[in-house]
């Protein structure tokens, strides 16, 4: 499908600068690879790891990411899944981090687990598309997360404020092409001292090329992303040096030699950024990962398919 094959690594991106590749991370896991898998699925397991290096000079920092995260259709027939995405992060800064709250403040090299992810989406069918097109990558999807506050890495657990997530995305697929449109708004909640990161949103847009899609798959992808990211905030007050945006593009591989299987590779590399710190501005993110798919139920395979991957 489509947004199988449409593994945006989009995914490789979200949040921001100021945002551990934790957002990054917990934005594949919910766009990557394996979120339409799901939809279109009884369920799903994936592992996956992203790293991503920013700043320059005695700013610079490098995050690897590794996530194990599962998504299940509760009730047979029906294209609505609940996802679990748990990440734990490796950050490795080789400079003081500056002015900044929330993630690794205070951290020159850590090992952490981050905060788990709750996610239920919807998908609507394009049951016209579907049929003449022969596709089921042509549909609509709705969701919404929430991110409680269990990991350890800005406060001890359950002691910090819950963040949440909202994002949409609609598919066409058709012959060996498809393409994706995605938005996504992140809201992150003040702490008691009045602190947080700055709220972020992404569009993006989705290209996929996949000249082998039965059993085995070979999909070749292209992501065109712009994210937003608002000044985070310190006691109250916004910090001036944080905040910015940028365009970046993401280049992806999905294959897998059996249905139930898929793995991709994927780069992100900003083309225009504007950020008011060198300290959040993107060098490069990269990542990879596998999925595997449970059967699928016969009322959720529409039409011809693939893993799919959104």
């Amino acid at each position: 499908m489509v947004v199988a094959r449409l593994c945006i690594p989009i995914a490789a991106a979200v949040l921001a600068a100021s945002y551990s590749t934790l957002a990054r991370a917990h934005h594949e896991a919910l766009f990557g690879p394996q979120s339409s898998l799901a939809i279109e699925s009884d369920g799903f397991v994936s592992l996956q790891t992203h790293v991503r290096l920013r700043g320059s000079g005695d700013s610079l920092s490098r995050e690897t990411t590794s996530i194990v995260s599962g998504g299940i259709a509760p009730i047979a027939g029906v294209p609505w899944v609940v996802t679990l995405v748990q990440p734990f992060t490796y950050e490795n800064a080789r400079g003081a981090p500056g002015n900044q709250t929330g993630a690794f403040s205070g951290c020159t090299g850590c090992l952490t687990r981050e905060n788990l992810l709750l996610n239920t989406s919807y998908r609507f069918m394009f049951t016209g598309l579907q049929r003449v097109t022969g596709k089921d990558g042509n549909f609509a999807l709705v969701s919404a997360s929430v991110e409680p506050p269990t990991g350890a890495k800005d406060y001890a657990p359950f002691h910090g404020p819950p963040n949440f997530i909202a994002a949409a995305m609609t598919g066409v697929e058709w012959s060996s092409f498809s393409t994706v449109a995605l938005g996504y708004y992140r809201i992150n909640v003040a702490d008691g001292t009045g602190s947080k990161k700055g709220n972020n949103f992404l569009v993006a847009l989705g290209f996929t090329f996949t000249p082998i899609d039965e059993a085995r798959m070979l999909s070749f992808q292209m992501g065109l992303a712009a994210e937003v990211h608002d000044r985070d905030v310190l006691a109250g007050a916004p910090i001036d040096q944080s905040g910015g945006w940028e365009i970046f593009a993401s280049p992806t591989l999905v294959w897998g030699a059996a249905q139930s299987w898929r793995y991709f590779v994927y780069a992100s590399l900003p083309v225009v950024q504007d950020y008011r710190s060198v300290a959040q501005e993107d060098r490069w993110r990269a990542g990879i990962g596998m999925i595997y798919s449970f059967d699928r139920g016969p009322a959720l395979a529409v039409g011809p398919s693939q893993g799919h991957q959104h």
